[in-house]
């Protein structure tokens, strides 16, 4: 029995499935709940496929295996990855007002580790949302070319090295490795969803079925068990497009039986019933080109809101654009360089299709450091920086002022880095706590310009302070304990935290434990004869993207004050009797600025640039117009002179 896999035109068809389910998923009126799962069916279409190419190869060396082995890989996916890569990389930074993110993961897709570094995105909390990558979904081909990596050397050890040509042992090491990468999968998606869903060992067991499958398939041939599965065939295939239907809070058992069914697909010859329908020329043309098809329909439903009026902004649209480039890229792109011969020998091949990501991947970066330092760009006028340079040195207030926990550490020269000493006879602000108090930057470093105040910022995302009982962060533990041997009489400590959830429905966070510890707090300043001020919210949009909105439609990413306005009033309640029982204690009041009284809306903007750089975090703009009503309060609490 050959082990070289013959054209099946049923597969083909398989992947139109999957593509045409990933697209409805990821449409704006996302048809398909879990359509998502296309790409775990692309998973096992590939084990099943890649098993059949590399063990139809002739007995030879493990390099030559290899090399052989990754030069047809990179010749079937790379051009037309490069060339997705190269025109969206260039309409993201001539369109984005946060490119970097996408610009990472795209030179990350074209190594193989776009996966890895979306991870790490989902780790951070300063990443912006996915929704605008225009490259999220190459975390898939990461996980691909990188089992491409180490299946060829496992097929080597269990099959290649044997003499008798028995798929025995692949197959018990392929079991073995599918049972601990589902067991990896099942448990990570409890404790530590992004690990399962991106990384390629939570993965392997998809990609393990289909190979599995085809071992199976060179091995039994009898008619008899050949006509069971072709009864099942249909009945496989419906269970399939039904899992697309499953609602997403069952994705763990959905993903389980995508997987297995097309396993039982993959497993029948092209005589079923359902190979017949999958065989429709309509059907296999979708399949042909479904791997250009994906590669270019998240790149336009992701850009879309950014470049096109929102006239155009539809899935019909979307949809005819995906085949258009998808068909172009196929027949010009992708099938041709496919089998044409690049080069004389397939290491070169390998070299000529990484020199040639190495060039665009070092473009792509000049031109996005050239983008960031342009300070007079439309998209820099209509997004500002979502913080200024760190005062005085310039660095970036995200890699040196925001303490996580995980890559952004304290290090020694942390505060100092973070601290802008105070004119002679002013006071300092030390100002700590959430995102929401990085978020002040802008406005902070206003006053210091404008009055000399002192400004001491490191915020700890996620971590308010004071810290309530079993939330402690040890960073800003150690950061209180050093500026507090700082503070002089007079100083301000600046408090500011997140007082409503986010998402919709909004509710007031339950604060009353945290604000007996801020009450704590103030008696031991009043000591030192320090001043403490606590922020109150700012206004929370119900968009998920400040790039979702547009200047011609402002409504459509408005917030409703009347509805808002009592949260604000809870919240407002608790400040007001902090301020009262402490008298080295004021509230600054964020929401009437930013949302004043009497309008019937809350806007993003402020009518020529927006304001925020997501749903409820000021960029240095908006908290720089912030600045003004903050040195009247402080003035209004004596905690500044008139003069000053």
């Amino acid at each position: 029995m050959t082990n070289k896999l013959s054209y099946r035109a049923d597969i083909d068809g398989l992947r139109a499935v999957a593509v045409l389910a990933v697209i409805a998923s990821h449409l704006p009126e996302k048809f398909l709940p879990s359509g998502f799962l296309g790409v775990d069916v692309f998973f096992a279409i590939s084990g099943f496929v890649v098993t059949g190419s590399l063990l139809g190869q002739q007995r030879t060396q493990l390099s030559q295996l290899y090399v052989g082995f990754l030069a047809r890989r990179i010749k079937r996916l790379m051009p037309a990855l490069t060339l997705c890569v190269a025109v969206t990389g260039f309409v993201v930074l001539a369109t984005d007002p946060f490119p970097r993110h996408s610009i990472e993961t795209g030179l990350a897709a074209l190594f193989g580790f776009a996966n890895v570094v979306l991870f790490f995105f989902e780790l951070d909390y300063f990443s912006p949302s996915s929704i605008f990558n225009a490259f999220t979904h190459t975390w898939s081909l990461g996980v691909e070319e990188q089992f491409y990596v180490v299946f060829p050397m496992f097929a080597w050890l269990f099959y290649f090295r044997t003499q008798r040509g028995s798929y025995k042992a692949l197959a018990i090491a392929m079991i073995l490795g599918g049972l601990v990468s589902v067991a990896m999968f099942a448990g990570l998606y409890e404790q530590h969803q992004a690990a399962a869903f991106f990384l390629m060992p939570a993965r392997i067991w998809e990609l393990g079925i289909g190979s599995l499958v085809f071992l199976a398939s060179r091995r039994t041939q009898l008619a008899q068990f050949q006509r069971v599965l072709r009864r099942l065939s249909p009945f496989a295939l419906v269970a399939l497009i039904a899992c697309f239907f499953v609602p997403e809070g069952h994705v763990m058992p959905a993903t389980l039986a995508a997987v297995s069914l097309t396993g039982l697909l993959l497993a029948t010859d092209g005589r079923s019933l359902a190979a017949h329908a999958l065989t429709l020329r309509p059907v296999t043309y979708i399949g042909r080109i479904s791997y250009s098809l994906y590669l270019w329909h998240w790149p336009i439903i992701a850009l879309g809101p950014l470049v096109l009026a929102p006239s155009w902004r539809h899935s019909a649209f979307y949809v005819l654009a995906m085949a258009i480039a998808a068909s172009l890229s196929f027949h010009w792109i992708e099938k041709p360089l496919r089998y044409r011969t690049w080069t004389t020998r397939r290491i070169h091949d390998i070299g000529l299709g990484l020199g040639a990501n190495l060039v665009l991947a070092a473009v792509l970066l000049f031109v996005m450091v050239r983008t960031d330092a342009g300070s007079d760009s439309t998209i820099t006028v209509l997004h500002p920086p979502s913080y200024l340079p760190v005062i005085p040195s310039g660095k970036s207030h995200v890699l040196t002022c925001a303490l996580d926990g995980g890559s952004r550490k304290l290090t020694p020269d942390t505060i100092a880095n973070c601290t802008v000493a105070p004119r002679p006879g002013m006071p300092t602000i030390w100002a700590m706590g959430d995102s929401h108090s990085g978020h002040l930057q802008g406005m902070l470093y206003e006053v210091h310009e404008r009055l000399g105040i002192g400004v001491h910022l490191i915020e700890t995302p996620g971590w308010s302070f004071p810290f309530e009982p079993g939330k402690e962060f040890a960073p800003r533990k150690e950061v209180f304990r050093r500026i507090s041997q700082k503070f002089r009489p007079g100083d301000i400590v600046l408090l500011s935290r997140l007082y409503i959830d986010r998402e919709l429905p909004h509710a007031v966070i339950e604060v009353r434990p945290w604000l007996y510890l801020v009450s704590r707090l103030a008696e031991d300043l009043a000591g030192k004869g320090v001043n403490l001020v606590v922020t109150a919210p700012p206004p929370v949009f119900p968009y998920k993207d400040i790039r979702e909105c547009s200047l011609d439609d402002r409504k459509s990413c408005a917030l409703d004050r009347d509805t808002f306005a009592p949260l604000v009033d809870q919240v407002m309640e608790l400040l007001d009797k902090l301020e009262a029982s402490n008298s080295n204690v004021a509230v600054f009041e964020i929401f009437g600025s930013a949302c004043p009284a009497g309008d019937e809306y809350c806007y993003p903007d402020n009518g020529s640039s927006f304001l925020y750089r997501d749903k409820d975090h000021f960029n240095s703009l908006g908290s720089k117009l912030l600045a003004e009503p903050f040195v009247d309060m402080l003035r209004s609490s004596d905690m500044i002179t008139r003069g000053q």
